[in-house]
């Protein structure tokens, strides 16, 4: 069973390190490395020349690291190989900050050697339509996945006395039962539970998607509207489609309880899944861009730089503005959504997430 870890780390990982190397052409023209600049400076020599280091200190880093994993779990037995998976994740994280961080530092004294007249100050452009228009799908949908939930935990319970006295819940790479429980009503419906907060989660994240303050180009209004509602609607839909297959994945895996499939089915299942998530999330960034940038893109516009309010993002990345109402905001590095951290609901909304991680990863034991 080797062979499908080591091909899943590939499948999975890939995407998410070529996504980590193109990040810096993914960005809004109006920010460099999580610093305002106009798109005048974004396109210079000089910015194009980073992005180009970015991407290939990245790229050779992110090479580097997985092919030591690659190698360490071709190599080494079932405690080796989890500890290879963790190393690689945690150095993958670490190496990431470090760059960002590196290049954030780099680019704030580059702007600041650029000539006064190419720092234009920044306006703001507001639709006042933007919301009328289909940027979301309603939350209604995850009724679906609340029913499929719901259906597996009235099977389970309708067919509890046919469940083994011994759960398998976790398998190795080779497809041996590394961890099992005894029966009981917490074990056989755990995948419920956890479906359950999963589909509260990903609900949240879809008013998220809806609600995060609107940024709209103002050289180019019209056409950066359309970009970002298309975006928001994608992302939408990707968000319901990736909570379904979490779902599924875990109505499987109570399957699996009762019937105890072949382990390599059940591992080549709990590895497709993810990877298609993973995938699925790639594509979608390199075909939107943050913002949706990419969608219809045009050529760049009159050179208005973003609002100058560099001062609110902390190492480029943690924004806290208490000027700023709104909640949730565009990010500055990556694609995505953020939080305000200085509106005391920000704070609320993370202790949120975080409980109903955990509370998925309690009920999954």
């Amino acid at each position: 069973m080797i062979w499908i870890l080591a091909l899943t780390t590939v499948v999975m990982f890939i995407p998410i390190a070529i996504s980590l190397v193109v990040m810096p052409f993914l960005t809004r023209e109006t920010v460099s490395f999580g610093i305002s600049v106009s798109e005048e400076m974004y396109h210079s020599p000089q910015l194009r020349r980073m992005r180009k280091q970015y991407a290939w200190i990245s790229g050779i880093l992110y090479t580097l690291l997985l092919t030591a994993c690659l190698f360490t779990l071709l190599q080494t037995d079932e405690g080796g190989q989890s500890y290879a998976l963790s190393s690689y994740i945690l150095m993958m994280v670490i190496g990431s900050a470090a760059i960002n961080l590196a290049f954030y530092l780099r680019m704030k004294k580059v702007k600041a050697s650029f000539p006064p007249n190419t720092i234009k100050s920044g306006k703001i452009a507001v639709d006042t339509r933007f919301r009328s228009h289909k940027i979301t799908i309603s939350n209604r949908w995850f009724a679906l996945h609340a029913a499929i939930a719901l259906t597996s935990a009235a099977l389970a319970l309708a067919y509890y006395d046919e469940f083994p006295a011994t759960l398998a819940m976790k398998f190795g790479s080779h497809g041996e039962i590394t961890h099992s429980a005894a029966k009981s009503l917490q074990a056989v419906l755990a995948p419920n539970l956890t479906q359950l907060a999963l589909i509260a989660l990903f609900m949240f994240l879809n008013r998220m998607i809806h609600k995060s303050k609107q940024q709209i180009n103002p050289d180019h209004p019209e056409l950066s509207a359309r970009q970002n509602a298309v975006f928001r609607l994608r992302w939408s839909m990707f968000n319901a489609v990736a909570c379904m297959m979490i779902v599924l994945l875990l109505s499987f895996i109570q399957l699996n309880m009762r019937f105890q499939l072949q382990s390599g089915i059940v591992m080549l299942v709990s590895l497709l899944f993810p990877s298609l998530i993973i995938i699925m999330a790639f594509v979608l960034s390199l075909t939107t861009g943050q913002g949706g940038r990419l969608i219809n893109r045009t050529s760049p516009g009159g050179g208005t730089a973003a609002v100058d309010d560099d001062r609110y993002w902390k190492l480029g990345f943690v924004y806290y503005n208490p000027n700023d109402p709104a909640l949730f905001v565009e990010k500055r590095m990556g694609i995505g959504w953020t939080v305000n951290f200085a509106r005391p609901a920000a704070w609320m909304v993370t202790a949120g997430i975080l409980i109903a991680v955990l509370a998925a990863i309690f009920f999954g034991k």
